[in-house]
């Protein structure tokens, strides 16, 4: 008897992502030696690869497969989302190429090769990389809407709790919820599929791939029952456990030293994730302030003739895990008053702010001294706004999840503000408003996501009417 797709190589998500893996590697291979027909052009005959060039595009090969495949893009889940898969493929070909211009740069070897071919190579390689993407999410989509990647599931148990996993489960598009199975005999409240007695010819008869069991904890004997019933069945298993009636989130499930766990909090970025944003904010911040500091320049002679006082205004801040740093930035207020124990927000109108300030703190210009703090480690480019000592203090007492915000390097810049929440907040509520979207960052942190928030800052700071 046919079984289902599970373990079979009728999965058509499973074999597409295996496509993928052979694709994005020949793609990579093909587009390089193209570039070099181009480069050359050489049309009426072969043209002969040197063996540098040869190396080079099988490197590219290994790490494209690796990074794309560190990124998750090979995962079912990320394969239905067109737009991430071009953003993760942009990125990691851009990964990809950094790595073999740093290794060619240690070697000593980057003469060998045309930078025209390079050139050619890269913008080559991301169109096929984004049009094979393109082509597998719509394929994917079609096999959606034909109904091709659904999996059989059948959830163990009755009752609310039961219909509410069915219910959710369906609703994903991704499950076919053949039916409920009665942990016990008797008349039921809901139309069940069958019996727990009758489990294992139920799962054969219906060729169910996936199992759910949503029985309560009462029923002690029900996870034994469903597993001796799919011993010698190619099939999925899952326990949806009965939590305490609290609002936990679940990160996933874990097995330390042979102990099952589930995953109720989390670091939110790997050690792979912290290395990509370290190299991410050391890499950018140098060539940032290689090339803003004509602007800084400019800025400190306007200030220093505007005003008495230092170019620098140096503050303590609050950071990674509550440690302290001095966060710098361009001193646009005519005098300071400010201790650790009280702050006072810059206001609309705020008599303080000096002539140059005033267009320092519009343009954000204020803010590129940090770009030091950057490249100290102190700071990142993109994450949550570094806030005053007072402010930790006052607002960790009225926002319950404010210290959140620690368990990221503060940024120069973040979702917050790019979002219209920058800018003083004199009302509890503003700043609540503040947190929910840094937090909405840390969750959700990604290259792409850094990169996007990076190319809109400019142009948010032009039109923000809460930059003052």
């Amino acid at each position: 008897m046919a079984w289902g797709r599970t373990g079979s190589l009728s999965d058509p998500e499973a074999l597409l992502g295996g496509l993928l893996r052979l694709l994005d590697v020949l793609v990579v291979m093909v587009t390089g030696y193209l570039a070099y027909l181009l480069r050359g052009q050489q049309f009426d005959e072969p043209a002969n690869l040197p063996s540098a060039y040869l190396i080079a595009l099988l490197a590219a090969g290994f790490l494209t497969l690796n990074v794309m495949h560190m990124s998750g893009i090979y995962r079912p889940e990320r394969l239905r989302q067109p737009v991430q898969q071009v953003a993760r493929s942009a990125v990691a070909w851009s990964i990809v190429l950094g790595t073999l211009l740093l290794f060619s740069a240690l070697t000593q070897t980057t003469p060998i090769y045309s930078r025209v071919w390079f050139i050619l190579w890269a913008l080559f390689g991301l169109v096929g990389l984004v049009a094979v993407r393109t082509l597998a999410s719509r394929q994917i989509t079609r096999w959606r809407a034909q109904g091709l990647t659904l999996k059989r599931m059948a959830v163990v148990g009755t009752g609310p709790r039961a219909e509410t996993v069915a219910r959710q489960m369906r609703d994903t598009g991704d499950y076919d919820i053949v039916g409920l199975i009665a942990t016990r005999p008797g008349p039921q409240q809901q139309a069940v599929l069958g019996e727990l007695s009758d489990l294992e010819a139920l799962l054969r008869e219906r060729q169910i791939e996936e199992v759910v069991v949503a029985a309560p904890r009462s029923e002690v004997g029900v996870l034994a029952e469903v597993m001796a019933a799919v011993r010698g069945l190619p099939i999925d298993v899952r326990l949806v456990p009965e939590l305490p009636d609290l609002e936990l989130p679940i990160y996933g499930f874990d097995r330390i030293a042979g102990v099952p766990t589930l995953h109720l909090w989390r670091r939110p970025l790997s050690p792979w994730q912290l290395l990509l944003k370290a190299l991410e904010d050391r890499l950018l911040a140098a060539v940032l302030l290689v090339l803003l500091s004509p602007l800084m320049l400019l800025a400190a002679i306007a200030i220093r003739l505007d005003s008495p006082g230092p170019i620098l205004f140096r503050q303590r801040r609050a950071g990674l895990n509550n440690r302290v740093f001095v966060l710098l930035k361009f001193r646009s207020m005519t005098h300071c008053t400010d201790s650790e124990t009280r702050v006072d927000q810059a206001r609309r109108n705020d008599p303080r702010v000096t002539r140059v300030g005033a267009l320092l703190r519009r343009s954000s210009v204020d803010e590129l001294p940090q770009l030091i703090n950057v490249l100290r480690g102190e700071m990142s480019l993109v994450g949550p706004r570094p806030h005053a000592i007072a402010h930790e203090t006052q607002y960790s007492q009225l926002i319950a999840d404010y210290l959140a915000r620690q368990r990221m390097k503060p940024g120069i810049t973040g979702w917050a503000q790019i979002n219209g929440l920058r800018g003083e907040t004199e009302t509890p509520e503003k700043m609540r408003r503040r947190v929910q979207a840094d937090l909405f960052y840390i969750e959700n942190w990604s290259i792409w996501l850094d990169l996007r928030i990076l190319f809109l800052t400019p142009f948010v700071a032009l039109i923000d009417k809460n930059a003052y």
